[in-house]
Parts: structure tokens; C-alpha cells; sequence
């Protein structure tokens, strides 16, 4: 079992953007000559929706083509309008962000990003961080 550094997500409380325009909720940076420098795991996830009806929000990253495309890693989540939606450890699959040059032709940045299906959802993660 891999042991690394609970912290708060480097982008702080994000507020979506809503539609088909992702989010970054924390950042994985490359460091020069390392292939995979740093990863990170989702341990909890803080939501809020005051928008007026149900919506939902779907983690992933971004693969490294030209223009970034979302890929999805964790499943959809569905945020119940007026409630704190609050997902802990034991609730989340243990999935690994990390950058990836293999998965496909461009690889993936490992980044987290989160995408609303509306704009105004409030989202904050907690995460449990590895090398670097």
C-alpha cells in the first residue's frame, strides 16, 4: 500500500463552468526528465448546488493532443439541488491520477478536472498525493 500526503486540491474552492468546458481542481505538474512525477488519489469530495434543479459532475483529466480532451475517470455524480453533497474515502473508488504517456497516441496529463453539466456548482476535493 502506497502512503502519500493528504492535502487540499491546488485550485482551491472551483466554481463550474457548466456545459462541455472542464474545470481544473488540481493540478499535477511535470517535473523535466521524470516520466510520471507526481500522482494523486481522490479522498473526498465536497460539492455544492444551489442552481435550481438536480446536476451532476464528472471527474477526469485530459489527454495531451492539440486540444485537450476530457477523459472521464470516476463516475458520474449527481448533485441534489439545495444539499451538501459530501463523498468520503470509503465511498470513492481508489483511482489514480497520474500522467501517463502510453494510454493513448498523446498521453494523459493526469491533472484532475472536474465537468458540470451546469455552470455555478461549487466543488472542492481533498487528495491524497504521491512523489515529487
Amino acid at each position: 500500500m502506497k502512503v502519500g500526503i493528504r492535502k487540499p486540491n491546488s485550485a482551491g474552492l472551483v466554481t463550474t463552468t457548466g456545459g462541455a468546458t472542464m474545470d481544473l481542481v488540481h493540478d499535477l505538474v511535470l517535473v523535466a526528465g521524470q516520466p510520471n512525477p507526481r500522482s494523486a488519489v481522490i479522498k473526498k469530495i465536497f460539492a455544492y448546488n444551489n442552481t435550481g434543479g438536480n446536476a451532476t459532475i464528472i471527474f477526469g483529466t485530459v489527454d495531451r493532443s492539440a486540444v485537450p480532451l476530457f477523459v472521464a475517470v470516476l463516475p458520474t455524480i449527481t448533485l441534489i439541488n439545495g444539499f451538501d453533497n459530501e463523498l468520503t474515502e470509503e465511498e470513492l473508488p481508489n483511482i489514480e491520477f497520474q500522467s501517463n504517456m502510453g494510454l493513448t497516441v498523446a498521453g494523459r496529463s493526469g491533472s484532475i478536472y472536474v465537468l458540470g453539466s451546469v455552470a455555478g456548482l461549487l466543488v472542492t476535493i481533498e487528495v491524497e498525493e504521491f512523489g515529487g
